[in-house]
């Protein structure tokens, strides 16, 4: 509230030479409410007597023979006093009064008559410039004093707002101001971005915010080098309305002109940030493209903090204007340390570390090194990420490594190295559409312990996996509306024992949300899979189709749903099935953000190339959550309906992020 007072006096006062009535509360018309205040206090000298109310009503002083000074009616004399507010929380200024008010900031405290009646006068006037801050003028303030007793001695100070009427503008003008650079009208440029009709009240706060944000929006329309003047506002006390003459120099249309930056980040020149910018040289100016910018260089995180200058460049023949970027920005740490856990029944505990440099191969080429251990699979891995990769939101992956992986249905150990180019998404921007497009090739050696015996084979394997998704969900972490689809295929060609066979692995994926009310989200997702072209016991276990898990059919443990062998091994299969639903309510408890899942998944694998529902394996569960700055934390718990032999009754899963 305190950044709308400045400008309150100044629409209060007006302008002298075309004020139609005094500024301060006029008399009152015949028809019109008392302006005057309720209450007039002069600071009494040492030996004035003690003030009456207008009107003739004596204020009742609070008895102070109790204290030291042995002068009731000296100035001087201490008393101690409480505040009672009405009037002012009707209309939404209670908190604003209270933070402001020297009555209330300095109540219970000992205090001096001279002191109180300072306070008194100030918290009058406070009150009249809050009631004008909403467009309420000629109002009243009354303020009283009831003296103690002797079971009470503290005084009450009683603070009465009574609310004078509403004032609207009869008339908004906008004008060139003097000696313009751009000399044209600009109420047609203006009157549409200004935020302030006729007939609106005349809100201090609604004029400084339409002043505020005044700049951006011309510098959103193409002009940001204009000059805006303060507001010219007449408050007319007899009609109970006001006008509002704005000057502005609209200056040159502005278009965008070349970028500079001055950081220490290798590689980040202006050919590269030209490369995230959305607009060229020539294209007409926006705030917002500006602003995009800036938020992209933060995105690439090479930066601690980024700031973006206009600057006249300039006028070309047409007469508009070049406006240069000038970039200040301040490079942030380059290295990156990074250790995450997790649990799950069935994966037993997980620890994941690794060690990155985002800059390592400039401009944005990260080098990443990444390893896992955990109780089933083992990973060391490194990888270069080139993000913004020749075009902006588009990045190049490349990564290799070994893993060994000791599932229930294979144990495998893998080299291999893939590339990926694909257009991503991001926090910041949340596309809707995205695609990837690599390319994977793989030596390992597997058990396939569905086989009698457990036989090692070795496969070479090289894969072209491709994905595309249409993303219509509001949020990348935590969805609570929309929806998303996702396509996946991969053609893999596959060499074995000297013989060589092709199939294609293709998937499907739908998600939706819908908001019930303000805390409650109901989520559904649908899942199928199939691998045509070669039969489930010549392809590689890892690269069959398998369900269960935290991020697939909960109540089961990972390979848990889907065929077993006659030693109850997972077999795996060509086809996948997979369906969930769960309400999630959120709520705040304790201070912190938090919710409540109730969920019911199922799923199944099957040997042949199409997707079934005949044999569904059920769980059901419920879980918590704990929103954080980050994404939510999920702790999910959840039992199999329909359980098979040797499934555990209860399976528990820790992550980040919902199950979908």
């Amino acid at each position: 509230m305190h950044r709308f007072l400045p400008l309150l006096l100044a629409a209060a006062a007006g302008t002298a030479q075309a004020q139609t009535a005094p500024a301060g509360p006029p008399p009152p018309a015949p028809t019109a409410e008392p302006v005057a205040s309720a209450v007039t206090v002069d600071i009494p000298g040492p030996q004035a007597p003690l003030p009456d109310l207008p009107g003739g009503e004596a204020v009742a002083w609070p008895d102070v023979e109790s204290t030291s000074s042995g002068d009731a009616d000296a100035p001087d004399a201490a008393v101690r006093y409480s505040v009672e507010v009405s009037g002012l929380a009707e209309q939404g200024l209670d908190d604003e009064f209270r933070g402001l008010s020297t009555l209330w900031l300095h109540r219970g405290e000992e205090t001096n008559l001279a002191q109180l009646g300072r306070r008194i006068a100030e918290d009058r006037d406070l009150v009249d410039l809050l009631l004008r801050s909403i467009g309420h003028y000629g109002g009243q303030a009354r303020i009283s004093i009831a003296p103690g007793t002797a079971a009470a001695p503290a005084s009450i100070v009683r603070v009465v707002a009574q609310p004078g009427p509403v004032y609207n503008f009869r008339e908004i003008t906008i004008t060139a101001s003097p000696g313009a650079v751009n000399s044209s009208d600009p109420a047609r440029i203006v009157g549409p971005l200004l935020p302030i009709r006729v007939g609106d009240a005349v809100e201090a706060a609604r004029v400084q915010s339409a002043q505020d944000g005044l700049p951006i929006r011309l510098a959103d329309a193409g002009y940001p080098f204009a000059r805006i003047t303060l507001p010219d506002i007449t408050i007319d006390h007899a009609s109970r309305d006001a006008t509002l003459v704005q000057s502005v120099d609209l200056g040159r249309r502005g278009v965008f002109g070349a970028i500079r930056i001055d950081n220490g980040v290798k590689g980040m020149d202006e050919k590269h940030v030209a490369l995230l910018a959305r607009f060229k040289p020539g294209d007409r100016y926006s705030n917002a493209g500006r602003e995009d910018l800036r938020r992209a260089l933060v995105q690439t995180g090479l930066f601690g903090a980024v700031a973006i200058k206009p600057g006249e460049g300039a006028v070309r023949e047409d007469g508009t204007q070049t406006v240069n970027l000038d970039i200040n920005s301040e490079a942030a740490p380059m290295r990156t340390i990074a250790l995450s856990g997790g649990f799950s029944t069935g994966q037993g505990v997980r620890a994941e570390g690794s060690w990155t440099h985002r800059n390592l191969f400039p401009p944005e080429g990260a080098f990443t090194a990444r390893a896992v251990a955990a109780q089933r699979e083992q990973v060391a891995q490194v990888e270069l990420r080139k993000r913004n990769f020749g075009q902006r939101d588009r990045q190049l992956l490349v990564a290799g490594g070994f893993t060994a992986s000791q599932q229930f249905a294979f144990a495998a150990e893998t080299l291999g190295i893939s590339a990926a180019l694909a257009r991503e998404s991001n926090i910041l921007w949340q596309k809707d559409w995205t695609w990837s497009i690599g390319a994977q090739a793989l030596i390992t050696s597997q058990r396939d312990r569905s086989v009698p015996g457990d036989p090692r084979r070795t496969f070479t394997v090289l894969a072209l996996p491709a994905s595309v998704t249409w993303d219509r969900s509001d949020d990348l972490l935590n969805p609570s509306r929309g929806f998303r689809l996702t396509t996946r295929l991969s053609p893999e060609f596959t060499l074995r024992n000297q013989s060589n066979f092709n199939y294609l692995k293709a998937q499907f994926e739908a998600t939706a949300y819908k908001p019930i009310g303000d805390s409650l989200v109901l989520a559904g997702r649908f899942h199928i899979g199939s691998i045509v072209g070669a039969n489930r016991g010549v392809i590689a276990p890892d690269r069959r189709f398998y369900a269960g898990g935290g991020g697939s059919v909960r109540g089961y443990v990972f390979q848990g749903v889907g065929p077993r062998s006659e030693d109850n091994v997972p077999t795996g299969g060509n086809s996948l099935t997979e369906l969930a639903v769960e309400a999630r309510y959120r709520f705040q408890a304790l201070g912190q953000d938090l919710g409540i899942v109730a969920f019911v998944d199922a799923g199944e694998v099957s040997t042949g190339t199409t997707p079934a529902f005949d044999r569904l394996s059920l769980g059901a569960g419920i879980g918590a959550r704990f929103y954080t700055g980050f994404g939510p934390v999920r702790v999910d718990i959840a039992t199999p309906v329909n359980p098979q032999k040797g499934d555990p009754r209860l399976v528990f899963y820790v992550s980040i992020g919902q199950a979908f």
